[in-house]
């Protein structure tokens, strides 16, 4: 029986730290779009417009995870 409890221990350990790899590729690949978008727009755009443009896309971002993490509670 304390094998079992083991197994399972490192099964929840292993899983913990797949979600945390998990979201750190979430982050970063968050940024990377933001910086492309902010480097492609810089070309076309005036900087307030950048700029206004950048935020609505973080907004809508955190509505996103807020929404996520309400739905993941249920």
């Amino acid at each position: 029986m304390p094998k079992l409890r083991e197994m399972v221990a490192e099964n929840a350990a292993s899983q913990n730290e797949q979600q945390k790899t998990q979201d750190k590729a979430i982050l970063f690949i968050t940024i990377a779009v933001y910086l492309l978008t902010a480097g492609t727009l810089m070309e076309y755009v005036s900087t307030p417009t950048l700029l206004k443009i950048i935020g609505f896309m973080l907004t809508g971002h955190a509505f996103y995870f807020l929404w996520k993490s309400n739905t993941l509670k249920l």
